[in-house]
């Protein structure tokens, strides 16, 4: 039974979704503003960006041993106070060896709160008895949505970067903050206390090849959409940018029902249905060539990718109940893994042979998705708390 200290931890986790996404999109949005500030040329600028997925790769692989140790609730407050605390060190760095410390320590928070507050979102699906993690993963996107229209608000009033980052850091940080120390669970988490260092199952394998492609694929859209929408279509900057705003639309309407479609067409074959609408999405936007058929495009890749994801992580933590934050990190490894390659990888294919091109192959990432699909068929266990 459902109580209403399950529905305060439903209501804190899914704030701390919000907060983690609105926290990167705000660093996102205003990158050249920063760079100015900081005074690095791109050269630099791209050491600094190295940093940032560095930092996030090394709290990937270190994160489920924390969670192990201190618990998603510790995890996940220290997660939001670090990447909180670094957007306004973020605007006020000077030079390119302080941008890239900050960067490092900026990527690092927001991998550890990310894997905190899945591994949570798994308790929190644990106690109702049923999927409600794609929810989760909604408010992360509405998250990331308003703090990119915020930035883009206040970059249009010309708010200095320093302001803005000081305010939103300051705010973020005590929502996140009061929405963990109120919300989450403040016993044990399943697992906690064991062995920090475990190797992953061969059963969470598959379920880190989906989540690297389901990743690929939303890396894919949010670095090329604007730039094939502008080269390919011609489509003016204004309406380029309503690709990715269509696809973040998208995978939020769908996130917030595929824990009930999954309920009731199970895991497996929405896992499919998600691979086929995603591949149809790709296709569609290559072979439109031109603006609007594109941005439905990308919005039907939006429809399709968003289960995918949140599907590997919850499977991820039912597979091993016994440690489910190291599962869940070992899985988030693989798939950030495919959100940092996928870009590089579609930017390789598209100086070979055009970016049309170089979009169509990540149709071959989605047939694996639906190659795969059988490995979530554990998603639809139920797991006590």
């Amino acid at each position: 039974m459902v109580t209403r200290r399950d529905q305060r931890a439903r209501i804190g986790v899914s704030v701390v979704f919000a907060v983690c996404g609105a926290a990167f999109a705000t660093w996102a949005a205003r990158v050249p503003e920063v760079q100015g500030q900081a005074g690095v040329d791109t050269g630099q600028l791209a050491v600094a960006l190295f940093g940032l997925a560095a930092g996030s790769v090394v709290a990937l692989a270190l994160s489920g041993s924390v969670i192990v140790k201190v618990g998603s609730r510790t995890g996940a407050l220290s997660g939001a106070v670090l990447l909180c605390a670094c957007l306004p060190l973020a605007a006020f760095a000077a030079g390119p060896a302080s941008l890239t410390c900050v960067l490092f320590l900026l990527g690092a928070g927001n991998s550890l709160l990310d894997v905190s507050m899945n591994a949570h979102a798994a308790r929190v699906e644990a106690a109702y008895g049923r999927a409600v993690f794609a929810g989760f993963h909604a408010f992360w996107n509405v998250g990331g949505l308003v703090g990119a229209g915020a930035a883009a608000a206040l970059a249009a009033l010309r708010v200095p970067v320093s302001l803005h980052f000081a305010v939103a850091g300051a705010v973020l940080c005590g929502i996140g903050v009061v929405a963990v120390t109120t919300g989450f669970y403040t016993g044990p988490d399943h697992g906690q206390g064991g062995a920090a260092l475990v190797l992953p199952g061969r059963a969470l394998v598959p379920l880190g090849a989906i989540a690297f492609c389901g990743f690929l694929a939303e890396g894919t859209v949010n670095d090329w959409s604007a730039v094939y929408l502008t080269e390919v279509t011609g489509a003016p900057s204004g309406i380029a940018s309503l690709g990715y705003f269509a696809f973040s639309t998208a995978m939020i309407a769908v996130r917030l029902v595929a824990d009930r479609v999954a309920g009731v067409s199970g895991a497996v074959v929405l896992m499919r249905v998600a691979a086929v609408v995603a591949a149809t999405g790709f296709g569609v936007t290559v072979l439109a060539g031109e603006p609007v058929l594109g941005i439905i495009g990308f919005a039907v890749v939006g429809l399709g990718v968003s289960a995918i994801v949140p599907l590997a992580w919850s499977t991820a933590a039912k597979t091993c109940p016994e440690s489910p934050g190291q599962a869940i990190s070992a899985v988030a490894a693989c798939g950030y893994l495919g959100f940092l390659v996928g870009p590089v990888f579609i930017g390789g294919l598209a100086g070979a042979f055009g970016l049309s091109r170089a979009l169509l192959a990540v149709v071959l990432f989605c047939a694996a998705v639906f190659a795969l699909a059988p490995a979530v068929r554990g998603h639809d266990r139920v797991r006590s708390e």
